[in-house]
């Protein structure tokens, strides 16, 4: 033992070396980091072992040839999605090597293993280990994407749950729409049914989250309803509300945005216009029309925290709604139909022994779960601005591949000096406002939320008369 004072060369002894953390993954398990956001992958040893452990206990046992065959699916979407989504436009192709590399060696890379992490082929062993290290953030996250009630029973459970809207849109002999409830009817200009999310969407999506699973997806299936105007978008909430098409105990709180309307401002407005009309100031047309009239948006809100990567021109009533789903579980059917063929087919014993095998004891009938699905409500002007300009879809997409791009790409980004967003600067730049197209309506009058031929009845019911 060197004497104190002495400067010590070497690595630490065993009984001080295990004060030295890995305060990356203690952050990670600790602290809210994600995992995706490790500088690198952390390994406890170095070798093919530590390694072959490490992903046997992630759930993939590549002994097993369906799970080797399942890493191998994985890495074939997350190449896939890098070479794909996140390096058109930039000056470099993802290395041939690790269309092949085998996958405990793209781990030992990844970990800076001494004996993988080497120079090749002219590419530095920081810019291949960053490389290794990209590939396995999408890994993970395309391992995350698939949720076996999404394969399984998705078009089922889109059609469970949009049969509750469909049932609630009607079409007038015009072809004009409305939502209709039990007390009043909405005039909707639009009603969108959200398209399928191919898995290469989910990804991008998962990877902008800090959790990184695919539980955080909540918008799986959609609808969005376009209204004329504010007040209109207050009704339709309302109208969900009062046809049980929504179920507001199954709202999920945290998911809920509104950035159309003030409620505590509408509800004033509202208390003011009747007020006139009692006063004998306003009849019950032009009170209809001067509560229709209200615009004020909320005074601030939770944009970046909600979802940083939309703009702030996007504007809508938001909530997340979770539907219980049920189905006849298909391994109880099958079970109790083997059953019948075996008391058709065999007796004594044999049948006794069958019976027993196939016993439906612990399997439920039924299975039953929540679904998520989300619901947006729009005003025509929001709608404009959410589909053209600054607020397109296009934008914001560009705005989340970007930055989907710095988080799986870093070091190669940095060490190659690649651009975190390679389009043009005029592509940045808001459009002319004097080139945007109002869409049409597809009915008279649907901008003031009055109905065409409306009697005073029917204006009267569009009016919150209770505390629905």
């Amino acid at each position: 033992m060197a004497e104190l004072g002495t400067l010590r060369a070497g690595p630490l002894p065993p009984l001080l070396a295990r004060y030295v953390f890995s305060w990356e993954t203690m952050h990670t398990i600790m602290g809210g980091q994600s995992a995706i956001d490790l500088s690198h992958l952390r390994l406890t040893q170095s070798g093919e072992a530590e390694a072959s452990g490490f992903l046997a206990r992630y759930g993939y046992d590549l002994d097993n040839p369906v799970q080797f065959q399942d890493v191998e699916r994985i890495r074939t979407e997350a190449l896939g999605f890098i070479r794909g989504v996140l390096l058109p436009g930039l000056p470099v192709e993802m290395p041939s090597e690790f269309d092949t590399m085998p996958i405990l060696s793209v781990l030992r890379l990844a970990a800076g293993d001494r004996e993988i992490a080497v120079a090749k082929d002219g590419m530095s062993s920081e810019v291949r280990m960053g490389w290794a290290c990209g590939l396995l953030r999408v890994m993970h996250t395309v391992a995350h994407a698939v949720n076996y009630f999404q394969n399984n029973y998705y078009h089922e459970i889109r059609e469970r749950i949009l049969n509750r809207f469909v049932a609630q849109v009607r079409t007038r002999e015009d072809g004009s729409q409305y939502l209709h409830a039990q007390s009043f009817d909405v005039p909707i200009v639009r009603f969108e049914v959200k398209e399928t999310k191919p898995l290469r969407s989910v990804v991008v999506k998962l990877l902008q989250k800090q959790e990184n699973v695919a539980y955080d997806l909540f918008d799986h299936i959609g609808v969005r309803i376009i209204v004329g105007n504010p007040v209109d978008a207050l009704f339709a909430v309302r109208a969900l509300r009062e046809e049980h098409t929504i179920m507001y105990p199954n709202v999920k709180p945290t998911r809920s945005r509104n950035t159309l309307v003030d409620l505590d401002a509408y509800d004033i407005h509202v208390r003011s216009c009747l007020q006139r009309y009692q006063r004998g100031e306003l009849d019950e047309m032009a009170t209809v029309r001067a509560i229709h009239g209200f615009d004020h948006k909320p005074q601030s809100h939770d944009q970046v925290d909600w979802n940083p990567y939309s703009s702030d021109k996007y504007q809508s009533i938001q909530f997340t709604c979770r539907q219980m789903i049920r189905f006849a579980n298909p391994l109880f059917t099958r079970m109790r139909e083997a059953q019948a063929i075996a008391q058709k087919h065999l007796e004594g014993p044999a049948l006794e022994e069958m019976l027993t095998a196939l016993t439906t004891q612990g399997v439920d009938p039924e299975i039953q779960f929540f679904f998520p699905y989300e619901v947006q409500v729009m005003d025509v002007a929001s709608y404009q601005a959410a589909t053209e300009g600054r607020a397109s879809y296009g934008e914001y997409k560009a705005r989340q591949i970007a930055s989907v791009r710095r988080r799986v790409l870093p070091r190669v980004l940095q060490l190659l000096g690649l651009p975190e967003d390679p389009r043009p600067e005029r592509e940045h730049a808001a459009p002319d406002v004097g080139t945007t197209k109002p869409i049409p309506l597809r009915r008279a009058f649907a901008s003031t939320g009055i109905l065409p031929n409306a009697t005073l009845e029917e204006l009267r019911a569009m009016l919150p008369t209770d505390s629905k």
